[in-house]
């Protein structure tokens, strides 16, 4: 209703696409009549962004996104179509819309990069492509980009647009090296430190803006030592007292508990600590990721890569029969395709079902391109060689073998094992 009565409503169009989310992950994610509603949309979309027609190629993405709210074709034609009727608030809510689904997806940083820039959102443009360039370090466009917004970035905080002199310039060469300092990509212990200081005084001065106490404990967890790691959970903790449900500060205790975990284990393995003592660090550490990705999850992501991160965590973890339940959520989805039936492969092998974890292997096998389609093709024929010895099957355990050795002949033991079974 808020969308229909405003002309650009960035908050009510970012409700709308969590409300998408969130009703279809109460179903249990989309049913095959969802994922064919939306591709009837997605096709009629592809007939409107032809004629130019933007309202009603808003319509029917809208229609698709709410079967499907994990389609990013459909998302990004309805970013689109938003910035073509002049909505940019409501383009930049779609494009934090798949964010959402995948906080490392490249087009999506870019573009909504661009639209904080277009906003003259520096810092949150700035921010943006940092992201975009971890996402993808060889990008040469998010570089161009940066390097643009840098400049902007520095110009905004030396106030060299409105400075009434070059006199008036020199007292901000403080803020102009704190500018450079901050699109620096390696940084030194004193910066991060300096960096800390300052956002330390912000938080102090705004106590409320969870932005500054979100960028105040990722410098604290920069810096990563105790002392600051620490602080890190007090800034998050006093943020999360009065908003319990932000997803910045929730990812940010997960963040800063799994380091001071890791920085406990690292500091016992170093001091020689016992076996025992390391292998319940090890445990804490393992449960703490595990919190985290199962939190994330449970939020109502779409998205595959963080699904199959903790698929792979619970079989690390043992977790077997959760682990399973994961990797069969996903073998419908093609990004996650060829992951998800190997490890339905290698959980069936750990369970003795060695016929289910055949099919899966050979199924992800074909997928991955056969033993030639790199590393993961030779693993998963390698692993496939393994069940079938398991199941007796020697002519066709030594036959993947063979696979694995026709195109790396030092992988593993295989040379060995086709000598012993030959």
């Amino acid at each position: 209703q808020v969308l229909g009565a405003s002309a650009d409503h960035g908050p009510a169009r970012a409700g709308l696409m969590a409300a998408y989310r969130r009703q279809v992950e109460l179903k249990g994610g989309p049913s095959l009549l969802d994922r064919a509603a939306a591709k009837t949309s997605r096709a009629a979309v592809a007939g409107l962004a032809g004629a130019r027609q933007a309202g009603a190629l808003v319509k029917a993405c809208e229609a698709g996104l709410e079967k499907d709210p994990g389609d990013a074709w459909l998302a990004s034609r309805l970013a689109e179509g938003l910035e073509g009727l002049d909505k940019p608030q409501e383009a930049l809510a779609v494009w934090e819309h798949r964010l959402a689904l995948d906080d490392r997806d490249a087009a999506a940083l870019k573009a909504a990069a661009q639209l904080h820039y277009r906003l003259r959102q520096i810092d949150e443009a700035v921010e943006h492509l940092e992201r975009a360039r971890r996402a993808d370090p060889h990008d040469p466009e998010v570089e161009k980009l940066r390097k643009h917004l840098a400049a902007e970035g520095t110009l905004a905080s030396t106030r060299y647009e409105t400075a009434a002199s070059s006199r008036e310039l020199v007292k901000d060469k403080d803020a102009l090296r704190a500018a450079e300092r901050s699109q620096r990509r390696h940084r030194t212990d004193e910066e991060r430190a300096q960096d800390a200081a300052a956002l330390r005084d912000t938080v102090a001065t705004r106590p409320d803006d969870l932005d500054a106490r979100r960028r105040l404990a990722r410098a604290l967890l920069a810096v990563g030592d105790d002392a600051s790691l620490a602080e890190a959970t007090e800034v998050v903790e006093a943020g999360l007292a009065g908003a319990s449900a932000d997803d910045g500060l929730l990812r940010l205790r997960g963040e800063v508990s799994l380091a001071r975990a890791r920085a406990g284990l690292a500091a016992a393995e170093a001091a020689g600590a016992a076996p025992e003592e390391l292998e319940q660090l090890r445990a804490e550490v393992q449960g703490l990721e595990l919190d985290e990705l199962e939190r994330r999850v449970r939020q109502g992501t779409a998205d595959p890569a963080l699904r199959l991160r903790l698929a792979r965590a619970l079989y690390r973890a043992g977790r077997t029969d959760p682990a399973i339940e994961h990797f069969q959520a996903l073998v419908g989805d093609p990004r996650a395709e060829v992951e998800a039936h190997q490890g339905l492969g290698a959980c069936f092998y750990r369970k003795g079902l060695y016929p289910l974890a055949r099919r899966q292997f050979e199924q992800a096998l074909e997928g991955a391109g056969g033993p030639g389609g790199g590393d993961r093709g030779k693993e998963i024929c390698y692993h496939l060689g393994l069940v079938c010895e398991r199941q007796g099957d020697t002519p066709e355990a030594l036959s993947r073998y063979m696979e694995v050795y026709e195109v790396d002949i030092h992988y593993k033991d295989v040379a060995r094992k086709i000598d012993e079974l030959s």
